[in-house]
């Protein structure tokens, strides 16, 4: 029986064959299979970070981020923002509930902690990465902790395995955000196997809603059974009609994605490849950012020793009074950048709590950061007179940078 598309929007359910979410979520079932040439895994399929078999799916978009993500169960939404409110809704965060989140981080997780009627409590992040402090993480549990998110910030994938598994001994769960840095993971370890959920979205699409899906990621497989029975449930036609057993779960309502259109998937397959294409462009461009700014006293991300770094954005720090004039002068020249992430203790849900003086390396890196752009439409020309200005703005004639 075909399912109706009653849905409100351009991104939710299409109609489809009974069966067939199933198939594409699941893979093939049987042990041994062989998948496009590849051999089914078949670990213990309760273990939370059990590799996952090749997806068998008639979406291309799906199984292109399926491959990205090594092997990981894909289950679209229709927003980053969304995705994250049904990420902490799927870890039983509850109203009253406290969730821990980097003082440094899109605005956009407070929002989603506020919805879930869930506290966010702030903690600092490193001097150094400015990824969230571990240890700050650890003194800031009580037991109303339900979660921890984690931020990928300016394409660095932190490196978490203990805080991940103290968290886990005391039922708390993680979630990860990796809006910032879906470039940098797909080349990194396995990504997804040290947390609860992975949400992310293509580069330069957080903020966009119900046009392009966003996408949570897991290896936990009743996770993945979960987030599959309330994509079915998002189907209203289903909800109201189906006898329901007693016991059985009632879908919280959000916005989860079950199948594109063929529309739909063509273009979201377009924007994956030319994320994807850009990697090479991008590498080169922080290569030449690193070095072109190591001479002028600028404060930059130290490079990581484990993942290479492929940044949607290049990050600097300026001093504080010279940020606003210079942010002016790149923009006047026509450049794509931005003031960077600030510190969500100056936002207003905030004020009353906690002071921007309680998280010093996020307020310090806020005052005066701005973000460079990289990809295909910034040539090395346009690099060379951007670093030029740089260089002119913070008053250096040495260097690199006063030979371009």
């Amino acid at each position: 029986m075909m399912k109706e598309n009653l849905s409100k929007d351009n991104w939710s359910l299409a109609p489809r064959q009974e069966g067939m979410h199933d198939q594409q979520e699941r893979g093939p079932q049987n042990e041994g299979q062989q998948n496009e040439g590849q051999t089914i895994v078949t670990d213990e399929p309760s273990s939370p970070t059990a590799p996952i078999a090749p997806l068998a799916s008639h979406e291309n978009s799906r199984a292109m981020l399926h491959a990205h993500f090594q092997g990981a169960h894909v289950h679209y939404c229709t927003g980053w923002s969304s995705a994250l409110y049904t990420a902490l809704l799927a870890c039983d965060v509850a109203p009253g509930d406290e969730v821990i989140i980097p003082a440094l981080a899109p605005a956009g997780i407070v929002h989603a902690v506020l919805l879930a009627k869930a506290r966010p409590i702030l903690v600092d992040v490193n001097a150094d990465d400015l990824l969230i402090d571990q240890e700050a993480v650890l003194a800031a549990i009580t037991e109303r902790t339900r979660c921890v998110v984690l931020c990928h910030l300016y394409g660095q994938v932190s490196q978490h395995e203990a805080l991940y598994a103290r968290l886990a001994a005391d039922a708390i769960a993680l979630i990860e955000d990796g809006s910032d840095a879906f470039l940098s993971l797909g080349s990194s370890d396995l990504p997804a196997s040290h947390c609860d959920m992975l949400v992310g979205c293509l580069p330069d699409w957080r903020d966009v809603e119900g046009e392009l899906p966003a996408f949570i990621i897991t290896r936990n497989q009743a996770h993945h059974a979960r987030m599959s029975y309330w994509t079915a449930q998002h189907d209203i036609a289903e909800r109201l009609l189906c006898l329901e057993s007693p016991e059985a779960e009632e879908a919280p309502y959000v916005d989860l994605v079950g199948t594109l259109t063929d529309e739909q998937d063509w273009h979201f397959q377009n924007n994956i490849s030319y994320s994807l294409n850009t990697r090479s462009a991008i590498s080169k461009q922080v290569s030449f950012y690193d070095e072109a700014l190591a001479s002028l006293g600028l404060r930059q991300l130290p490079k990581p020793e484990k993942c290479e770094r492929l940044l949607q954005r290049y990050p600097v720090c300026v001093e504080p009074f010279k940020r606003d004039s210079l942010f002016d002068d790149l923009f006047q020249q026509g450049f794509k950048i931005c003031r960077t992430y600030r510190n969500l203790a100056q936002l207003k849900f905030f004020f009353s709590e906690k002071s921007a003086a309680n998280f010093p390396n996020a307020a310090s890196w806020s005052a005066g950061a701005i973000s460079l752009p990289t990809g295909h439409y910034l040539s090395l020309r346009e690099q060379k007179r951007l670093t030029a200005t740089l260089a002119g703005s913070t008053g250096s004639k040495s260097g690199h940078a006063s030979k371009l």
